[in-house]
């Protein structure tokens, strides 16, 4: 297969070969053309001035001698023959000669045997060109008028030297197209690797790509079409690689997930099994039923909540939240009475609660509810728990604030990982699965927001995101 500089080089080749020929052609055969007429136009015009001086020295010869054409034509046929020789001499035998009668009875020839043919062949054309072995003659009749008596004198000029420069520029046009194609390929050959190192090194990077190395750039700085396709090359090399991680951090998370699911399931369902084999099997006290059936009852709730937590993960999954206007007067409203029902110890405090905010009302209760929940296992009886916003321009910072057990550095950064404790003994006992901060962050996402998360042990925890706010006009 040909590759891409290859394809350059041979059609750049291909082209300047073809129109250098054409031009070459063009320009030989002009040369030729216009050597060739230059030459018959010289022959012609002396031709010309040889039969003039020819008739002209016969007729004086006739007067001279007071004689009459008819009464000695051989005296005149030999003056001719004499002309004839002296024309010959003065061209340095450039040109031959005959001399021949009407019925073409040639009395006199100079010419070459092998070309006696072609004398007298045709008295009404005016020259003629005859090539053979390997040598061009043009043939000339013209008619003498000599008293009575009509002669004809063919005049052979040689041309070959006229075609022979013809070939010599061909032979030339040959060799310096040789030594031009080779110095073209050459230079193409430079041209089109320099050309082509960007191509080359942008299919070096697409392979290494392919086979996995995803980190792989082109890098190729250039202002023309391949620096615009290296670029977007680049970007979707990002991109990808950018994707590629994140279905590789989905995967970790989900196999994560799947282990932590099925310990804190295994674990409760384990626990629930033995008590109620125990009560099912033994003949217990009264004080060890109440307790394995208030174990019994505590991990049921526990898996119950879990579950309805991962029934809203999966509710929530992936869909596109369409955005209303909610007010927060309205959820603080909910969850003032959703927790005078759970007659909660803790002290609530709400904020500057008279905004407005771009979010779902179900959701944005869902989440509240969730990190207040998370303040109260973290919490100790009395202490308080404030809800506040602060408003930015067009956003408003929503804030849950506790006075509880704190986290600490490493905690933070995965409290948001599901089934994540940092109390595990605590939260167990307050029905908690790990899996609070991990809807909450589910819930942020969907709304395009990040989840900030502020600890210190001993002093409290300070969860905050943001929404946009709705501007009543």
């Amino acid at each position: 297969m040909m590759k891409f500089a290859e394809k350059i080089i041979w059609s750049c080749l291909l082209t300047l070969a073809v129109l250098f020929s054409i031009g070459s052609a063009i320009m030989i055969y002009q040369n030729h053309h216009n050597l060739l007429q230059t030459t018959i136009d010289h022959d012609l015009t002396t031709q010309e001035i040889e039969l003039y001086s020819l008739e002209t020295r016969l007729y004086q010869d006739s007067i001279g001698y007071q004689r009459a054409f008819e009464k000695d034509e051989h005296y005149l046929m030999n003056k001719a023959i004499y002309y004839l020789g002296q024309f010959q001499y003065a061209s340095q035998n450039q040109k031959t000669f005959a001399l021949s009668l009407p019925n073409n009875e040639v009395f006199y020839s100079t010419i070459d045997e092998k070309y006696k043919e072609y004398i007298s062949i045709d008295y009404n054309q005016k020259y003629f060109i005859k090539h053979r072995d390997e040598k061009y003659f043009m043939f000339m009749t013209s008619q003498i008028n000599a008293g009575d008596t009509v002669y004809y004198l063919t005049s052979c000029y040689d041309l070959t030297s006229v075609y022979q420069e013809r070939d010599r520029q061909i032979m030339n046009f040959l060799v310096i197209s040789g030594i031009l194609f080779l110095v073209a390929y050459l230079i193409l050959r430079i041209i089109s690797s320099y050309l082509t190192k960007s191509i080359n090194k942008l299919n070096v990077v697409t392979q290494r790509i392919a086979s996995g190395d995803y980190s792989e750039r082109t890098q190729i700085q250039s202002e023309d079409e391949i620096g615009e396709l290296s670029k977007s090359f680049d970007e979707m090399a990002d991109m990808n690689e950018k994707t590629i991680h994140q279905l590789q951090e989905s995967v970790i998370q989900k196999e994560e997930f799947m282990s932590s699911f099925s310990h804190e399931v295994k674990t409760p369902m384990t626990a629930i099994l033995g008590f109620a084999d125990l009560l099912r099997t033994c003949d217990c006290d009264e004080q060890t039923r109440q307790k394995a059936a208030q174990y019994i009852y505590t991990e049921g709730k526990r898996l119950e909540n879990l579950s309805y937590t991962l029934m809203d993960l999966l509710a929530l999954g992936n869909n596109q939240i369409e955005l209303k206007s909610v007010s927060m007067k309205v959820i603080v409203k909910q969850l003032k009475d959703y927790y005078q029902g759970k007659h909660i110890q803790n002290i609530l405090e709400f904020d500057k609660m008279d905004i407005w905010v771009f979010s779902q009302a179900d959701l944005l209760f869902m989440l509240l509810r969730n990190l207040i929940d998370n303040s109260i296992k973290a919490s100790q009886e009395g202490q308080r728990i404030q809800i506040k916003t602060d408003v930015f321009h067009d956003k408003v910072k929503i804030s849950v604030i506790d006075e509880g057990i704190g986290m600490s550095e490493e905690d933070v950064k995965k409290a948001t990982e599901a089934f994540y404790m940092a109390d595990k003994s605590r939260a167990r006992s307050m029905g908690g699965a790990g899996l609070g901060l991990t809807f909450v962050k589910r819930i942020c996402d969907v709304h395009h927001t990040g989840l900030s998360i502020q600890s210190q042990l001993g002093v409290g925890t300070t969860v905050s995101f943001e929404l946009g706010v709705v501007t009543h006009e």
